[in-house]
């Protein structure tokens, strides 16, 4: 698997949320099939300026444990995927000419 491309896309000033947290610190992820947003959450009052990214990138590592471990037991082995791709069920289906889409149709 490639490794994601991960920057920092924006840091803003917001409405303090019920926890407290008043900064949106908005990391980019982009991989060569996938790419996401994922904001994080500060609260200003108790870091710097200085500190802000090092803090999100630390809640944001917290973020994917939490995910990894939620699910841990998701990951199939090579034999599961194997006998899932051998068991597979889905009956096969005659496309004829009629049912294909034409490029010239509006």
């Amino acid at each position: 698997m490639d490794k994601f491309k991960i920057r920092v896309a924006r840091i803003e000033m917001i409405s303090s949320n019920e926890r407290g947290e008043d900064i949106r610190l908005t990391f980019h992820f982009e991989g060569h099939q996938t790419s996401f947003a994922l904001p994080i959450f500060l609260n200003s009052r108790e870091f710097d300026d200085t500190e802000i990214v090092k803090v999100a990138r630390s809640k944001l590592h917290e973020v994917f444990q939490q995910l990894c471990s939620q699910c841990e037991h998701w990951q199939l082995t090579d034999g599961e995927r194997r006998e899932l791709a051998r068991i597979n069920v889905r009956p096969a289906t005659l496309v004829t000419q009629s049912q294909v889409p034409s490029l010239n149709s509006k």
